[in-house]
C-alpha cells in the first residue's frame, strides 16, 4: 500500500500559508548508472531503474557514499496547486502524481529509459499494428506464408536492436578516459549548457558530422560524463563484423542496412523499431551524411533516417522532440593514413575488420585537441507549426517536402559551428601555394591573414577560430607530425601525398572563406571588372555554391554581402575599388600572391560550374538527356582530375555533380 507524505498533507490544510511556500523536486542519484567507478562493487550498487530495498540502499550508502549526485529541478506551481477547490486528500494525490512524474522525466533525462529487457522491445515491435498489418497483406492469409514473415520479422528485429550493457559502458568508459588523457591534448566542448537544459523535457536526436570513427565514442563518452542518457546510436550494418558488432551493439549501436529497397518488410520492422525507440523517451544519435566524410567537406544529408524520424514524430501528439546539430572538429584523424588512398583516386572500400584495428596504429601518436560543438537545436515541434501537414494533400508529400528542409537546416546549422583548428589553418594557407611550396615567413603572414579574415568577419556567432599565432601553429604541426623539424628552419614543401592528407584539414572549413575565394577566383586570369559584371556573375554562381557547401546567405541577401565582402578584401588590398570596376593588385605586391591564393580554394567548384555549363551550351541545338550530361561532365572532370592533380576526392565524384545538376 502507498504510504503517502505528511508534509504534503499539512500543506493541503494550510493553503494560505502553502501558496508562498516553494517546492523543489530533488534528485539524489548514489553513482549514476553506469558510473565511472573504480570497482566493480560499486558497479553493482550504482543507481538504476531496479527497485530498491532498505539493505540495497544501505550497501549504496557504503560503497557509493563519496560518489553522490544531487540535480535541484525546476520548482512546482504551487499557487495553482493550491488554488485548486479540491478536497484535501485529492490534493496530496494530485502533488504525489507530479512530484513522480517530474522525478521519472528527469531520471530518464540522466539514465535514459529502463533498458533492462531488451526481449521485452523486441516483443512489443513484432505485436504492432503496422508489422501484423503488412504480414496480413503479403500473406494472403496462406499460412505458411505467415509464417515465414513472421521468422524473417523476428529475424530483422534482432539484426536491428541494440543490446546496452552497463559493465561494458563501464569497460568502454576506462578505455576511452585513458584515450582521451593520453593521445589528446584536450576535448573541448562548446555549447552543451542549452542541450542539458531542454533534456528533461525533449526527446533528443544527436546529429553530428561524421569524420572519424571516433565521432560516435566522442559524444557517447562526453553525455555519459555530462550526465546525460546514452543515446542509441544508427549505425551502418557493415559495422556488424564479428567481435566489433557486439561491443558497439553493446554500447547502444542498433544496425541499419544501407538500403531498403525491395524489402518492404524491413523497412516497416525498421521504422516501428525507431518508434518505439521515441514513444519510450530515448535519445537517437545518427550522422547524417550516412558514413564518414573522407574529403572532409559536408556531404549531402541522406533523407531515410530523417524521413523515418519525422514520420515517427507525427503519430507522438504533444511530445517535444529536438534535432542537436553537432560540429566535430580535429586538429588530427585517426584514418588520416587510409585517406589518402581515395583522396589519391582509389574506391572507397566497405569497412573491414582488418582496416578498422589498423586504424588503431596511430593510438600511439600524438592528435592534439578535438571539439565538439552543439549547434543551436532544431524543434520539430516549430518545424511543424511553420510546415503544417494540413497543407499538403497527403503525409508522403509532406515528407517529400520537409526532409530536405530539415536536412539542410541541420547540415547548414553544423557548418555555422564550425571550429578553425591549427592544421585546418595551415593546411590552407600551404595548400594554396604554387606548388604546395612556400618560405616559412610567407606561411606565417598567410595563416595571420586568413585569422584576420575569418576573425573580423565571423561566419556566425558560434564560429570558434583558433588562438595560436601563426609560429604556435608551425611548432603544433610539427608535434602532430604533419612537417619534421628540418623543414620548420627556412621552407616548407608537401608531396602530393602530404598534400593530400592536408586536403581534408583545409575542407573542413573551405565554406567559411569560400565567398571571398569566389570574388578572388574572378582575378585569377583578368586584371579588371566590371563591378556590374561582378555582381551578376557572382550571383550566377551563388545559388550553386550555397547547395555545395550549404552556405547561410539567402540569394535575397546577396548585394549586400558582395558589397561587405568587397569592402573587406580592399582594406587589405587584396582588391582595388575603382568605383564602376575592381581591380586586382599589381603582380608584383604580395597582396598580388595572396589573391592569387584565396581565389584558388574555390576553383574545383568553378571547374564543375563550367564543364556543365560548356556541356550545354555545346549541345544547345540539339536536346541532351540529364543522364547523357551527367556521363559527359563527369568523363571530363575525371579526365581534368587525372591530368590536373586534383587533391579532392569529391571533385568528379556523382554526388558532387548532382548537386549541380539537380539545382
Amino acid at each position: 500500500k502507498r504510504m503517502h507524505s505528511k508534509e504534503l498533507g499539512i500543506l493541503a490544510e494550510n493553503r494560505n500559508f502553502s501558496k508562498n511556500a516553494i517546492i523543489i523536486p530533488v534528485d539524489v542519484f548514489w553513482g549514476k548508472s553506469p558510473e565511472r567507478q573504480d570497482n566493480w562493487l560499486k558497479l553493482l550498487f550504482r543507481e538504476s531503474w531496479e527497485g530498491t530495498s532498505f539493505i540495497r540502499n544501505l550497501f549504496k550508502l557504503f560503497f557509493n557514499g563519496r560518489n553522490v549526485k544531487i540535480f535541484f529541478h525546476k520548482p512546482l506551481e504551487v499557487e495553482d496547486i493550491f488554488n485548486s477547490p479540491e478536497s484535501d486528500r485529492n490534493l496530496v494525490l494530485k502533488t504525489e502524481r507530479l512530484l513522480r512524474a517530474r522525478f521519472r522525466q528527469n531520471r530518464k533525462a540522466h539514465l535514459g529509459p529502463d533498458i533492462s529487457n531488451r526481449r521485452t522491445l523486441v516483443t512489443s515491435i513484432l505485436n504492432s499494428n503496422s508489422i501484423k498489418n503488412h504480414i496480413e497483406i503479403e500473406s494472403e492469409g496462406n499460412p505458411k506464408k505467415i509464417a515465414n514473415l513472421k521468422k524473417k520479422a523476428t529475424k530483422y528485429v534482432w539484426e536491428i536492436c541494440s543490446d546496452m550493457s552497463y559493465p561494458i559502458i563501464y569497460l568502454y568508459d576506462r578505455v576511452l578516459t585513458w584515450f582521451w588523457n593520453s593521445r589528446y591534448e584536450n576535448l573541448e566542448v562548446l555549447g552543451f549548457e542549452e542541450v542539458r537544459k531542454i533534456a528533461p523535457s525533449n526527446s533528443l536526436i544527436f546529429s553530428p558530422c561524421h569524420r572519424s570513427h571516433i565521432d560516435y565514442l566522442a559524444l557517447s563518452y562526453l553525455l555519459y560524463y555530462k550526465d546525460l542518457m546514452l543515446p542509441q546510436i544508427v549505425a551502418g550494418k557493415n559495422l556488424d563484423l564479428p567481435l566489433v558488432g557486439p561491443l558497439l551493439r553493446k554500447g547502444g549501436a542498433f544496425f541499419m542496412r544501407r538500403s531498403f529497397s525491395g524489402n518492404r518488410l524491413y523497412s516497416v520492422v525498421f521504422y516501428e523499431h525507431l518508434r518505439k525507440l521515441m514513444q519510450r523517451g530515448h535519445s537517437i544519435e545518427f550522422f547524417p551524411e550516412g558514413g564518414r566524410s573522407r574529403s572532409g567537406k559536408l556531404m549531402p544529408p541522406r533523407p531515410g533516417i530523417i524521413s523515418m524520424i519525422l514520420r515517427s514524430f507525427l503519430g507522438m501528439d504533444e511530445k517535444k522532440v529536438s534535432f542537436i546539430p553537432i560540429a566535430i572538429n580535429y586538429e588530427k584523424v585517426l584514418e588520416g593514413n587510409s585517406y589518402i588512398k581515395e583522396v589519391m583516386g582509389a574506391k572507397k572500400k566497405k569497412e573491414n575488420l582488418k582496416d578498422i584495428f589498423s586504424v588503431f596504429k596511430d593510438f600511439r601518436n600524438y592528435l592534439g585537441e578535438a571539439y565538439l560543438q552543439f549547434a543551436e537545436p532544431i524543434s520539430l515541434n516549430d518545424l511543424l507549426k511553420e510546415h503544417p501537414l494540413k497543407d499538403y494533400p497527403s503525409e508522403k508529400d509532406w515528407l517529400f517536402k520537409v526532409t530536405p528542409i530539415l536536412g539542410k537546416k541541420i547540415m547548414t546549422s553544423i557548418n555555422n559551428s564550425t571550429v578553425v583548428t591549427s592544421t585546418a589553418l595551415f593546411s590552407m594557407a600551404l595548400l594554396n601555394s604554387d606548388g604546395f611550396s612556400i618560405s616559412k615567413q610567407k606561411l606565417v603572414s598567410r595563416i595571420e591573414l586568413l585569422k584576420s579574415l575569418l576573425e573580423e568577419d565571423k561566419y556566425s556567432s558560434k564560429t570558434l577560430i583558433c588562438e595560436k599565432t601563426g609560429e604556435e601553429i608551425l611548432d603544433q604541426m610539427k608535434k602532430l607530425g604533419f612537417i619534421s623539424s628540418e623543414e620548420i628552419n627556412d621552407r616548407i614543401s608537401l608531396s602530393n601525398l602530404e598534400a593530400a592528407k592536408l586536403s581534408f584539414y583545409r575542407n573542413n572549413i573551405s565554406h567559411l572563406l569560400i565567398f571571398e575565394s569566389l570574388i578572388c577566383g574572378f582575378f585569377q586570369y583578368q586584371k579588371e571588372i566590371v563591378k556590374e559584371d561582378l555582381f551578376e556573375s557572382i550571383k550566377m554562381i551563388y545559388p550553386f555554391l550555397k547547395e555545395e557547401f550549404f552556405l547561410k546567405w539567402d540569394e535575397t541577401d546577396l548585394d549586400k554581402l558582395i558589397e561587405q565582402k568587397l569592402k573587406k578584401l580592399q582594406e587589405r588590398n587584396l582588391i582595388i575599388d575603382e568605383v564602376k570596376s575592381v581591380k586586382r593588385p599589381d603582380f608584383k605586391s604580395k597582396e598580388f600572391y595572396e589573391t592569387q591564393a584565396l581565389g584558388k580554394l574555390v576553383q574545383p567548384s568553378i571547374d564543375r560550374f563550367y564543364v556543365l555549363i560548356s556541356q550545354l551550351w555545346k549541345n544547345s541545338d540539339a536536346h541532351i538527356s540529364k543522364n547523357t550530361l551527367e556521363k559527359n561532365s563527369l568523363e571530363i572532370l575525371k579526365n581534368l582530375e587525372k591530368t590536373h592533380a586534383r587533391l579532392t576526392p569529391e571533385f568528379s565524384e556523382k554526388w558532387m555533380f548532382d548537386i549541380f545538376l539537380n539545382r
